[in-house]
């Protein structure tokens, strides 16, 4: 039986962590604000958020693929709910409803298109991925859809202390994915392509079926962040999703996802949001530009990337010593 990895381990958002706490020391003593109750519950809100969006491409990851419509699928899912909510007069559960089924619609196109062409996801995500945002701003005519109703705006910004109420769903997101890849043969199953395809293949595993459940799944999760984010922001947004491209990247590697496939961490990207939106928020709050924002995401990305491959070496260096100890053993035996 074919095996792949299904990652707990502490992986390259360690160090990151420890980064993350003097930056938080550093920025209590530069801003009052920055341990208040409120302050802390910005912080986990925007962590919720971020950790979705890391969620919806950390499951393309996993079979070795990658998506650029994440961001595009986000917004549309957002849009389609809005219109309904708005427009439309429809009740807000079968709008929500009929925003996750479009996301979901999007990654099985995305899938398909993958699987049945042999052509990169790279080159297709990018097509679709701007298709679905010119779609948002067709639909809105680049006008939000506001107005929403207040329970949606209730979930999107409501808190009991300083634990948002979006924090919920990201938990139970992330628990649901944790089962998938832990415990359920569909996971596994994605894991195992995205591991070796050669070998899954030759354990009948099927990779095209692989690849279309990993890009439905990220549509369906792109889904659930736009929902998040049309709820946070009290409107929907055709501009929704936009800055999400760099972010989907560099959450699950910073939480020690291998981009080769094969390996991932659900509750790393947690940890990396936390990180990310700390980090953020610190540099708001002691006046720094926030273009210089961008800058840090991807100085934590070339971090979490050395950290990976350093660690990876080491491992490399542990295995090949207790092959050679076992092998000069053998010999002493002879």
């Amino acid at each position: 039986m074919f095996r792949s990895r299904f990652s707990f381990a502490a992986g390259p958002w360690l160090p990151l962590l420890a980064v993350a706490f003097l930056a938080g020391v550093a920025f209590s003593a530069l801003s009052g604000n920055f341990l208040t109750s409120f302050n802390v519950y910005v912080i986990m809100s925007d962590a919720a958020l971020l950790s979705v969006i890391g969620f919806a491409q950390l499951v393309v990851l996993s079979v070795g693929e990658f998506s650029l419509a994440v961001g595009g699928i986000g917004g549309f899912a957002a849009v389609v709910t809005g219109y309904l909510l708005v427009s439309r007069g429809v009740p807000l559960a079968p709008a929500l409803m009929a925003g996750l089924l479009a996301g979901a619609a999007g990654g099985f196109i995305n899938g398909l298109l993958v699987a049945r062409s042999q052509v990169s996801g790279f080159v297709i995500t990018l097509a679709t991925g701007g298709a679905f945002a010119g779609a948002s701003l067709a639909i809105t005519q680049t006008a939000p859809y506001t107005s929403l109703p207040s329970a949606l705006t209730l979930f999107g910004t409501g808190r009991i202390g300083f634990v948002p109420y979006l924090a919920s769903a990201t938990l139970a997101t992330a628990f649901a994915l944790w089962v998938l890849f832990r415990w359920r043969r569909l996971g596994r199953h994605m894991l195992a392509v995205g591991g070796n395809a050669e070998a899954a293949r030759l354990s009948g595993l099927s990779k095209g079926r692989a690849l279309i459940l990993a890009h439905t799944l990220s549509g369906l999760l792109s889904a659930v962040a736009g929902m998040m984010a049309m709820a946070k922001l009290h409107e929907a947004n055709p501009l929704v999703g936009a800055d999400w491209l760099i972010q989907s990247f560099t959450l699950p590697i910073i939480g020690g996802t291998s981009l080769l496939g094969g390996n991932v961490a659900v509750w790393g990207v947690v940890i990396a949001s936390l990180i990310l939106a700390t980090i953020k928020d610190g540099l708001v709050l002691v006046h720094v530009n926030p273009y210089w924002v961008t800058l840090v995401e991807g100085a934590l990305v070339f971090l979490a990337v050395w950290l990976g491959r350093a660690q990876t070496w080491e491992a490399c260096r542990a295995i090949g010593g207790k092959l050679m100890g076992r092998r000069t053993t053998e010999l002493k035996r002879i």
